[in-house]
């Protein structure tokens, strides 16, 4: 295994990391954000949720112990809207700095540019009652984050890796024994030991994706804390599990591919997969729903043959 440099950098002693749920639309397990104290009189949020969650969120937060007005730092794993579309306002309401990957810091000051267009050609008229309102983060409040380099804030020290697959602006953090993965780590839910890639369109990168859960079991952790949901101190079992269904539908995508098929066939035979692998897991049909919910294998298919043609443009095929 690859041990990180800053792996081995741990403090004498580090508060646990806190899941809040972020009760997406009335449903509880299904979008969670992460507080953990500075040590100063503050906390900092890793990852905001939509910006139609920010009630949910002040409610975790109080119950964490502090008050909005304590917050010190937003770290963003990408800018997709259910894991940052708060964080601007976050950012006006308070003054907290939001951290964020280089390639996606546009998108966060700027949203009305690409980021909420291409949002509602996506959604439409159920963008803002999925989402809520998306503010731009003040250009004082934006910080870039920078792979491998810690970030103190106060008595927290956090350090972002860039973990490009799911999205190219993708960064996992890392405090204490907690990587907080984003999506790169995939869905799973309470309740359940199976673990899904949600793959979208148009930056999903198998081959990359495999690089960053290699970087992430070099990181050691002790838990992987998921925004789709919640921690789970099983990340060998948990990372594998995700490691080998993205080489699975990878081959699927292929065979689909070669014989001349269609989104519409490979989703079927990935939604034809998956549920036999659920009922071998034992995934009761309200969870099931739920994962088809935050993990749809129309945008899964839709996501991976834009990889598998890109690859093979880049091959020469």
């Amino acid at each position: 295994m690859r041990i990180h440099p800053w792996a081995e950098r741990k403090e004498a002693e580090v508060n646990e990391t806190a899941t809040l749920d972020l009760e997406y639309r009335q449903h509880r397990g299904v979008i969670s954000a992460f507080l953990a104290a500075t040590g100063h009189d503050g906390f900092v949020l890793l990852e905001s949720g939509p910006a139609s969650t920010l009630d949910a969120l002040q409610r975790g937060i109080e119950r964490a112990g502090f008050e909005l007005h304590q917050l010190r730092a937003v770290l963003l794993t990408h800018v997709h809207l259910d894991h940052a579309a708060a964080a601007g306002t976050l950012a006006r309401r308070t003054g907290c700095e939001v951290w964020v990957h280089p390639d996606g810091a546009h998108h966060m000051a700027n949203p009305e540019d690409k980021l909420l267009p291409s949002a509602r050609r996506l959604y439409g008229e159920m963008l803002v009652p999925l989402f809520g309102v998306m503010e731009g983060v003040p250009n004082d409040c934006l910080r870039i984050v920078e792979d491998g380099a810690p970030v103190n804030l106060g008595g927290l020290e956090a350090t972002g890796w860039f973990t490009p697959g799911h999205a190219r602006h993708h960064v996992v953090w890392q405090v204490g024994g907690d990587v907080i993965t984003g999506d790169v780590g995939g869905v799973r839910l309470p309740g359940s030991d199976h673990v899904l890639p949600p793959m979208p369109p148009p930056d999903i990168d198998v081959e990359a994706w495999l690089r960053s859960l290699d970087l992430v079991r070099g990181l050691a952790p002790e838990r992987l804390l998921v925004t789709h949901f919640g921690a789970w101190d099983d990340p060998e079992l948990h990372l594998d599990q995700l490691e080998q269904r993205l080489v699975r539908w990878t081959e699927i995508t292929d065979g689909v591919v070669a014989e001349g098929s269609d989104g519409t066939e490979l989703a079927r035979r990935l939604k034809t997969l998956d549920d036999a692998e659920m009922d071998a897991s034992g995934v009761d049909e309200d969870l099931r729903q739920s994962y088809r919910l935050l993990c749809p294998m129309k945008e899964n298919s839709s996501g991976l043959l834009r990889y598998v043609a890109k690859r093979a443009v880049g091959s020469g095929q």
